[in-house]
C-alpha cells in the first residue's frame, strides 16, 4: 500500500476540510443521537428505530437504497424477532461474520414473510450502520464501491468482490492503517476536535475521521489514477527454508521480575504490523505462482484470517507448484529474526495435524506491506519450538454451593 499517496490525500483533506465538513458532519450528529434515544427493550421498537435512525440520512437512505424504511416496517409487524436480531448482532462475545450473516439471512426471512419481498436491503453497508451507531469506537462505516475505488488508489494489495463477507475484515484492516497516518497528523486531529460540539460523538478513536477521510477521498478529493501504474510488489531480500524441527531454541527460565509495560499500545502497533505481514505474504503467494506458470492458483489464495476470522490455525491458505495446499501461519515483525513471538494452541495443533502442509513464514526487518523484507520460512510441525507456555486456559466446573 502507497502511504504517501495517502499522505498527499491527507493534505488535501486538510485543505478542503471546511467544505466536507459542512456535507459530513451529519455523521457525528447521527452517532449522538442514535446513543442519546436507542433503546432495545423499548415496548415500542418500531417507532424507537424510527426516531433512533433519523439522522442517519444518506448512511441509510440514497437513490433506490432505502434499509431503514424496511427495518422500520418489519419491527411493527414482528418487534420480538427484529429485536432478537439486534440481540444477536450487538453481542461482541460472538463473531462478528457469524452475527452479520444471521441478521441478513433473518431478515429476509421475515420480510418475505411479512410482504413478499426477497430485497430488504439489510446488506453488509446497513448492517455495519447498525454496529457504527451501537459501538462507534470499534468499527468503520462501509461501503463496497467507496472501498474498492479507495483501494485502487492507494495499491492496496486486496481486490475487493460484491457481496463477500471477507470484504468487512479487510476494510477495517485498511482502515487501522489509515488511521495510524491521521493518529501521526497533529493539526488534523486539532481541526477535527474543534469542529465536533455538543450535537456531534466525540469520536475520540477516531474511526468516523478515518472513515471521513477515506469517503472524501474518493467522493471529494479523488484525482485521475495515473494509467500504467505498477503496485510495488513485495520482495524478499533474503529468503531461507528449514525444518522446524531442525531449530534450537534459547533457555526460557521464569525471571520473576516486574515490568511496567504499555500492552495497550503495543497490541495495537503489534496488530498493524502483523496485519501488514499477511497482506505481503498474500501478494507474496500470489507473484510466486503467477512467475511458475499457475496463474489459476494464484486466484485461488486466500486470506482466511480475514475471511474465515482467527482461530483456524493459520492465517492464509496457498499451494505449492503441483497444486497442493499450503497452510501458512504469519509471524512479522520489525526486528530481527531472534525477536520473541508467539504461537497459538490453534496453530500448534495444526501443525501437527497437517505436518507435511504446515507453513511458518517468520518476516523480519519489516517495514511495510509492499516493501522489501526478510523471510524464513519454517516448515512441518511446530512441536520442538512450541516448548514453554506463557499462558493457561483454565475452565472451572460448576459445583452446586453445599447448603
Amino acid at each position: 500500500m502507497n502511504q504517501q499517496i495517502i499522505k498527499d490525500y491527507i493534505a488535501d483533506y486538510k485543505r478542503e476540510f471546511g467544505r466536507i465538513n459542512r456535507e459530513e458532519i451529519y455523521k457525528w450528529k447521527a452517532i449522538k443521537h442514535f446513543q442519546e434515544h436507542f433503546d432495545l427493550e423499548a415496548p415500542n421498537l418500531s417507532a424507537n428505530l424510527d426516531t433512533s435512525l433519523h439522522e442517519a440520512k444518506n448512511l441509510l437512505v440514497s437513490g433506490n437504497y432505502f434499509p431503514n424504511a424496511v427495518l422500520v416496517k418489519n419491527a411493527a409487524i414482528a418487534p420480538e424477532r427484529v429485536r432478537e436480531m439486534f440481540r444477536i448482532l450487538f453481542d461482541e462475545d460472538f463473531d462478528l461474520k457469524a452475527r452479520i450473516e444471521s441478521f441478513m439471512a433473518d431478515f429476509k426471512v421475515l420480510n418475505r414473510e411479512n410482504y413478499g419481498e426477497d430485497n430488504d436491503y439489510q446488506d453488509h453497508r446497513a448492517i455495519i450502520v447498525y454496529l457504527v451507531l451501537r459501538y462507534p469506537e470499534r468499527y468503520f462505516l462501509y461501503k463496497f464501491s467507496m472501498f474498492k475505488d479507495f483501494a485502487q488508489i492507494v495499491d492496496y494489495p486486496f481486490q475487493p468482490k460484491q457481496g463477500k463477507i471477507e470484504n468487512i475484515g479487510q476494510f477495517n484492516t485498511l482502515c487501522d492503517f489509515v488511521k495510524e497516518q491521521i493518529e501521526n497528523d497533529q493539526e488534523l486531529l486539532t481541526m477535527h476536535a474543534r469542529r465536533l460540539d455538543g450535537s456531534c460523538y466525540r469520536d475520540r478513536e477516531l474511526n468516523v475521521l478515518t472513515q471521513d477521510f477515506i469517503y472524501a477521498v474518493v467522493k471529494h478529493l479523488k484525482r485521475p489514477i495515473p494509467e500504467g501504474r505498477i503496485n510495488d510488489l513485495p520482495t524478499a531480500t533474503s529468503l531461507k527454508l528449514q525444518k522446524a524441527g531442525e531449530l534450537k531454541l534459547k533457555s526460557a527460565l521464569p525471571t520473576f521480575r516486574g515490568a511496567l509495560i504499555n500492552h495497550i499500545q503495543n497490541d495495537i502497533e503489534n496488530k498493524r504490523t502483523g496485519d501488514a505481514g499477511e497482506l505481503w505474504v498474500v501478494r507474496y503467494e500470489e507473484e510466486y505462482l503467477i512467475s511458475i506458470g499457475r496463474s489459476d492458483l494464484a486466484k485461488k489464495v486466500k486470506h482466511v484470517a480475514k475471511s474465515e476470522g482467527d482461530g483456524l490455525g493459520y492465517d492464509i491458505l496457498s499451494f505449492t507448484e503441483d497444486g497442493e495446499e499450503k497452510y501458512i501461519e504469519v509471524k512479522t515483525t520489525k526486528g530481527d529474526f531472534h525477536s520473541t513471538f508467539y504461537i497459538t494452541r490453534n496453530e500448534l495443533e495444526w501443525s501437527k495435524l497437517h505436518p507435511g502442509k504446515y507453513y511458518l513464514y517468520r518476516l523480519y526487518h519489516f517495514k511495510d506491506s509492499t516493501g522489501p523484507s526478510d523471510l524464513h520460512i519454517l516448515t512441518g510441525d511446530l512441536s520442538n519450538i512450541c516448548q514453554v507456555a506463557i499462558s493457561y486456559q483454565i475452565n472451572l466446573e460448576q459445583n452446586k454451593l453445599l447448603e
